[in-house]
C-alpha cells in the first residue's frame, strides 16, 4: 500500500479491527462507464494503483463490477448476494465489531 492506501487501511482497521479485509469484498459501480472506454474491469483491476489492485486481491468477498446502464443493476460473475452469502460462510458466519466510538 502506498500513502493512500495505508491511510484507508488505518480508518478500516480502527472502525472493524485488524481481520477487516477477511470480511470484505469490493463492488465498483458503473462498469459500463469502463467498457465505453474500452477495459474490461479486470483489465482495469491490473492497470489501477498498486493500493487497489492489492486490495482486490486481499480482500475474502472477492470483487464484483455492477453495470448502471439499465434499470437494474446487472452484475458480472456471481450475485452480490451469494458472494455475500459464501464469504460470511466462509469466515463461519462471524461478525466484525463497528467501533462507532472512533473520530475519524
Amino acid at each position: 500500500f502506498r500513502r493512500q492506501g495505508a491511510e484507508s487501511d488505518l480508518v478500516l482497521r480502527s472502525l472493524f479491527g485488524p481481520d477487516w479485509r477477511r470480511h470484505a469484498m469490493l463492488v465498483f459501480t458503473h462498469a459500463d462507464h469502463l467498457e465505453k472506454a474500452g477495459l474490461q474491469p479486470l483489465a482495469f483491476l491490473t492497470q489501477s494503483s498498486d493500493w487497489l489492485s492489492s486490495l482486490a486481491e486481499e480482500v475474502g468477498g472477492g470483487v464484483s463490477f455492477l453495470d448502471n446502464s439499465c434499470d437494474w443493476p446487472s452484475i458480472r460473475g456471481r450475485s452480490i448476494r451469494d458472494q455475500l452469502l459464501r464469504l460470511s460462510a466462509k469466515n463461519h458466519h462471524k461478525a466484525l465489531q463497528f467501533r462507532s466510538d472512533q473520530s475519524l
